[in-house]
């Protein structure tokens, strides 16, 4: 029953994420953005690269229903006709390096299927493990966004709409929350509730929510001297429906950006936190664990070298890489400032 509610939420997730990229794609407001931004075809490309690993990440978290003591994902149902070897397989063999297998085995092997990226030493297929690591990559990006972005844009138009002493008080606590060493403060949080992923969601989420705040306050001043604030309180509508109906709308492009600049951000951060042995728990998908595994392997002689370019150059760099190069072009045809400095 657990793990149907939770494949049920996955899939309101992706369903409301779903509907409301599309409603914003086809915005009125998104007409110029959306023209600029098909216009370059490495934009295209890095567009189709997170549409890929969103949806790798989404088979990942869905969970079969069984009697097994490990629940298998989506993923591993598509890797079920995939050999295990007894050891490691380098990328495309189809036997185990310097193992001497029978004709039998090795027909068997070639029926299934061969390993594209190769095995790790206890034999699993790497390209599936880096597969399921977009699981864990998505849940960080979308749990820490969920805690950092409310906050960020609450503070930040609160502090940009009143000003006066709400502004100083919100922007002491940006200036606190700053000045502590987002590391430091990760670790220690960390340490004192466990490495579960709701506690590095929300460990990150907490130091992460400072620059979406301020961004967001700079342009709530910006939006409050415009004519249309001016009409709206003059028209008695309340505060409340002023932030809700009209700044918040927007301020919504910054939003946008934010989020997409700062998944990259979350999706390294664990990585890092992983390596140095504070991220997720063992035996959780994850490309941080992978390259923890890689180090070891690549001290080999000879060293076992596609441990670390699965998990490096399968897995993290071409999301990242796509993530940086959407938003970098999100920026560019949102933001009023640098659209208006390229007419």
């Amino acid at each position: 029953m657990k793990i149907i509610l939770i494949d049920l939420l996955w899939i309101a997730i992706a369903a409301a994420g779903a509907y409301g990229g599309i409603r914003i794609w086809r915005s009125p407001r998104f007409k110029d953005a959306r023209e600029v931004i098909w216009s370059r075809r490495r934009v295209r490309i890095a567009f189709y690269v997170i549409l890929a690993y969103l949806f790798v990440g989404f088979l990942s978290r869905i969970q079969i229903p069984g009697n097994d003591v490990r629940t298998p994902d989506l993923v591993d149902l598509i890797f079920f006709s995939t050999p295990v070897e007894r050891t490691y397989s380098a990328p495309l063999a189809d036997q185990v390096t310097g193992i001497r297998i029978v004709p039998a085995e090795a027909e068997m092997n070639r029926v299934k299927g061969i390993h594209l990226l190769g095995t790790d030493i206890n034999g699993n297929d790497l390209l599936k493990q880096v597969l399921k690591g977009a699981g864990t990559a998505l849940t960080l990006a979308l749990g820490t966004s969920a805690v950092a972005l409310p906050l960020g844009v609450l503070l930040g138009i609160l502090a940009g709409w009143f000003g006066g002493v709400v502004d100083d008080l919100i922007q002491w606590l940006m200036s606190t929350v700053a000045s502590i060493p987002w590391l430091l403060f990760v670790i220690a949080f960390l340490m004192v509730f466990g490495r579960g992923m709701l506690w590095i969601c929300l460990a990150i989420g907490l130091t992460s929510w400072v620059g979406t705040s301020r961004m967001i306050r700079g342009e709530t001043l910006k939006q409050k001297s415009l004519d249309y604030a001016t009409a709206a309180r003059a028209a008695g509508i309340s505060t409340a429906g002023i932030l809700i109906r009209h700044i918040l709308p927007n301020v919504r492009y910054l939003i946008i950006i934010d989020f997409t600049l700062s998944a990259s951000a979350v999706i390294l951060a664990e990585t890092v936190l992983t390596f140095i042995g504070i991220g997720v728990e063992p035996g959780t998908a994850s490309w941080g664990i992978m390259l923890v595994e890689a180090e070891k392997e690549l001290m080999r002689s000879p060293p076992i070298w596609w441990v670390f370019a699965g998990s490096a150059f399968v897995g993290i760099f071409p999301l990242v890489l796509s993530l940086n190069v959407f938003g970098d072009a999100l920026r560019d045809a949102l933001d009023p400032r640098t659209a208006s400095m390229k007419k």
